[in-house]
C-alpha cells in the first residue's frame, strides 16, 4: 500500500502527516504537532535549523511515523517565483536551460547558488510558458543537514504554497470537477493543468481564495476556474504579536507566545511567575543573622510580573491593520477580478480573535473553514479534529504528492539531490565491481609469474642449438636449461649425466627434453637413467643397484634425524643449510637457532643424535668439520649455532622401488 508523509518544519510549530491509500482515497494514520523552541535573533541559519530538525525528529518519534516517502515543505516566503516564456516545448528541454533563463529574470540573487525548478502550464505554437520558483541552497542546506544528522532523509523538498494548493484541491474548494480532474490526473500519471500564469486571469472573473495565517508568514493562493493565477507568501503571522508583546513587556518570546495565547482566549492579563533572575539557594549549613552578610548563597527574593490585556490587545490590533495593508495590495494586483466568491481559510492563526473578520472585510465575502478531517478516514475524535484540523493543511498536502498528486515543485536537485540507499552506494559498489572483476586477473597473473618462476626453478628450456662440429666426447645438440634440469644436463655441470649415459645416449635425451614440457623433463631424465641401469645390469650380469650419491637424500637423511628428536629440541628454526656435493670435499653446514637459556644442552643432544648415525652403512654423515660456532642473543636467551657435517664420498642410499 502506498504511504506517504508530509513534514511542514515551520518556525514556530512542526506538523507531520502520514497517509497511505491512494490520491483518491487517502487515510489518515498519523499526525504530529510539536512546538518549536523559541530562536534568538543571534542564532545562524545552522542553529535554527537545528532547532527545526530536533522538533521534527521529536514528532515523527512521538507517533513513530515512517521515515519513508517523506516530503518536506519549504516556506514561500524564501522562494522567488518568476513567471518565463521559453521558446521550445518539452520538461526535458526545458530543464537544460532554465538556469540560464531564470538568470535574466532573477537579479536579487546569485542564481549559480540557487536550486531552480519549474511547472509549465501552457504550451502553443512551440512556446512553454513555465512558473519559475528558485530557492537559495544557503536557506535550504542547513535546513536538510539538521535533517539528516538526525536521520530523516527527505525525498521531495516542496513550495508550501503548493501543498496548501493541492489539499485545497483535493478537498473540493475549486468545484468537485477541479477535485476530479485531479484524482484522475494522480491515477493516470499525468500532469494536467493547474498553473494559469501568476498575475493573469483565466476564464471568468471570480476567484477563490485559500489563506493560510501561520506564525511566520501568510500564504495566500488565488484560483480562478480551477487555476492558480496568483499566490503570495506574506511575511507577516501571527508570532508578530508575541514579538511584540515581548518588545513591550521586556519578556522572552517563549512567555510572550504564553501570555498572547491565554490572554486572547480569556480577554484577561497574564501573570508571568518567578519573572526575574534569582540567586542559588543557600548551603544547607549557611547561617545568617540580623546584620550579617551572606555572600554568594543570598537568596534574592524575585517579584511577579504581569502582562496586561491591554499590552495583548494593542499587539493584536497592530498585525491585524498590518494583515489588512497587505491583503489589500495583494487584492488590488489581481487582474481583473470582480470579485471574491469563496474565500478558504486554515492555519494555526485564523484562531487568532479578529482574523477572521479581518478577512472577511477586506475580500468581502464570508469565510469558510479548509475543512479536510471531513473528507478523510481517520481515527481522530471530535476535540482533536477541531484542534488539529486547521493547521495540517500544508503538511496533508505535502503528503498527498507522495500519493502521486499532480503538480508542485522538486527543491531536492543538484549537490542537494536526495539519494536513495541505492544511490549512495552505487560508487563504490562500482568500484568493488570493478576491482572484483580485475581482481581474477591480478590474481591470474599472478599465478601465472609463480608458474613461471617454478619452471626456471624446475628446468625451463633457455635456449637450443643444433649442428656445428661437436668436440670429442661432446654432443652435437647443445640445449640449456634453468633449475634442476639444468644442473643434470647443462655442459660442465659436475652431476651432469652425460658422463654416465654417453654422447649418444645423452643426444638422444636432450633431443626429447627440448620438446616435452617442462615439469616433464625430471622424470624423462629419471626413466632414463633407470633404462641405463637396467642396460649395464644385462650386459655386465651383475644385476646390483647403481648407487649414486644424492643431495637430496642427504638433507631428507638429516631432517630425519631431527624429526626423531623434535620434541627434545622444544623451539628452534633451520636458518640455513648450505648443502656441498662436490668430490673430496662433501660436506652440510647447518645453522639453527634455538630459543632458551639451555640451548647448548639441546645443541648437543642434536649432535649426539647426528654422531650416532656415522656407523650406520645408509647414513651420509661421517664427522663433525672445524668450522663452527654460536652468536649468543642480545637478550642472551638462546643463540645461533653454526656446525658443519663431513659427508662421505660414498654410501648407500635406500631407493624405494
Amino acid at each position: 500500500m502506498a504511504r506517504g508523509v508530509g513534514l511542514d518544519a515551520g518556525a514556530f510549530e512542526v506538523k507531520v502527516v502520514e497517509l497511505d491509500g491512494s490520491f483518491r482515497k487517502p487515510r489518515l494514520t498519523k499526525v504530529s504537532i510539536d512546538r518549536v523552541a523559541a530562536a534568538t535573533a543571534a542564532m545562524s541559519d545552522d542553529q535554527r535549523a537545528a532547532f527545526e530538525a530536533e522538533a521534527a525528529l521529536q514528532a515523527l518519534k512521538d507517533q513513530k511515523v515512517s521515515r519513508q516517502g517523506l516530503n518536506l515543505g519549504f516556506p514561500g516566503r524564501e522562494v522567488v517565483l518568476r513567471n518565463l516564456r521559453i521558446p521550445f516545448t518539452g520538461d526535458d528541454a526545458i530543464r537544460k536551460v532554465i538556469k540560464f533563463e531564470a538568470e535574466n529574470a532573477i537579479h536579487s540573487h546569485n542564481v549559480d547558488d540557487m536550486v531552480v525548478d519549474f511547472m509549465t502550464y501552457e504550451q502553443t505554437d512551440g512556446e512553454s510558458s513555465v512558473l519559475v520558483a528558485a530557492v537559495p541552497k544557503k536557506a535550504l542546506a542547513p535546513l536538510l543537514n539538521a535533517l539528516e544528522g538526525h536521520g530523516i532523509e527527505p525525498e521531495r523538498v516542496d513550495l508550501d504554497a503548493m501543498a496548501l494548493f493541492r489539499a485545497a484541491e483535493w478537498a473540493g474548494c475549486f468545484g468537485e470537477d477541479a477535485a476530479e480532474a485531479a484524482a484522475i490526473a494522480s491515477e493516470s500519471g499525468e500532469q494536467a493543468d493547474a498553473v494559469a500564469p501568476v498575475g493573469t486571469a483565466v476564464e471568468g472573473t471570480k476567484a477563490r481564495i485559500v489563506l493560510d495565517v501561520g506564525a511566520r508568514a501568510t500564504r495566500v493562493l488565488a484560483v480562478i476556474a480551477g487555476r492558480l493565477v496568483d499566490v503570495r507568501a506574506l511575511r507577516l503571522g501571527v508570532d508578530s504579536i508575541a514579538e511584540d508583546v515581548a518588545a513591550r513587556a521586556g519578556v522572552g518570546l517563549d512567555v510572550a507566545r504564553d501570555a498572547v495565547e491565554e490572554g486572547l482566549r480569556t480577554g484577561e492579563a497574564f501573570a508571568v511567575l518567578g519573572a526575574g533572575s534569582a540567586l542559588a539557594a543557600p548551603a544547607a549549613d549557611a547561617e545568617s543573622s540580623e546584620g550579617e552578610d551572606v555572600a554568594e548563597d543570598q537568596v534574592v527574593v524575585v517579584s511577579d510580573q504581569t502582562i496586561g490585556a491591554d499590552v495583548i490587545a494593542a499587539a493584536r490590533d497592530a498585525f491585524l491593520a498590518r494583515l489588512r495593508r497587505e491583503l489589500m495590495r495583494f487584492l488590488a494586483g489581481l487582474p481583473r477580478v470582480a470579485a471574491v466568491e469563496r474565500l478558504y481559510v486554515t492555519g494555526g492563526g485564523a484562531a487568532v480573535p479578529g482574523v477572521v473578520d479581518c478577512l472577511a472585510d477586506v475580500f468581502g465575502c464570508s469565510t469558510q473553514p479548509l475543512d479536510i478531517l471531513s473528507r478523510v478516514s481517520h481515527g481522530l475524535d471530535a476535540d482533536e479534529a477541531t484542534r488539529i484540523g486547521p493547521r495540517i493543511a500544508i503538511a496533508f498536502g505535502l503528503a498527498l504528492t507522495m500519493l502521486g498528486g499532480r503538480g508542485g515543485f522538486n527543491f531536492r536537485q543538484e549537490d542537494l539531490a536526495y539519494k536513495r540507499g541505492f544511490d549512495r552506494i552505487k560508487f563504490p559498489l562500482a568500484v568493488a565491481c570493478v576491482l572484483a572483476a580485475f581482481l581474477p586477473f591480478l590474481y591470474g597473473l599472478r599465478q601465472l609469474n609463480e608458474l613461471r618462476d617454478l619452471g626456471k626453478r624446475y628446468g625451463e628450456l633457455y635456449q637450443v642449438a643444433e649442428g656445428g662440429q661437436a668436440r670429442r666426447g661432446a654432443s652435437a645438440v647443445r640445449a640449456t636449461f634453468w633449475g634442476y634440469v639444468g644442473l643434470l644436463m647443462n655442459d660442465g655441470q659436475p652431476n651432469s649425466v652425460l658422463r654416465p649415459l654417453g654422447p649418444k645416449n645423452f643426444e638422444d635425451l636432450t633431443r626429447q627434453l627440448v620438446d616435452m614440457e617442462t615439469f616433464r623433463r625430471l622424470p624423462a631424465i629419471r626413466s632414463a637413467l633407470e633404462k641405463h641401469l637396467q642396460d649395464q645390469q644385462e650386459q655386465t650380469g651383475v644385476f646390483e643397484d647403481l648407487r649414486l650419491p644424492s643431495g637430496v637424500y642427504v638433507l631428507s637423511y638429516f631432517a630425519d634425524v631431527v624429526q626423531r628428536i623434535e620434541k627434545q629440541l622444544g623451539s628452534f628454526l633451520i636458518a640455513e643449510l648450505d648443502l656441498n656435493m662436490q668430490p673430496r670435499q662433501p660436506s652440510l653446514q647447518v645453522k639453527i637457532a634455538l630459543r632458551g637459556a639451555d640451548f647448548r644442552n639441546r645443541v648437543a643432544m642434536l649432535q649426539d643424535a647426528i654422531r650416532a648415525t656415522f656407523e650406520d652403512p645408509n647414513s651420509p654423515f661421517q664427522a663433525f668439520g672445524l668450522a663452527g660456532g654460536e652468536d649468543v642473543f642480545r637478550e642472551g636467551d638462546g643463540a645461533t649455532v653454526t656446525m658443519k657435517i663431513d659427508l662421505k664420498e660414498e654410501f648407500e642410499t635406500e631407493v624405494q622401488r
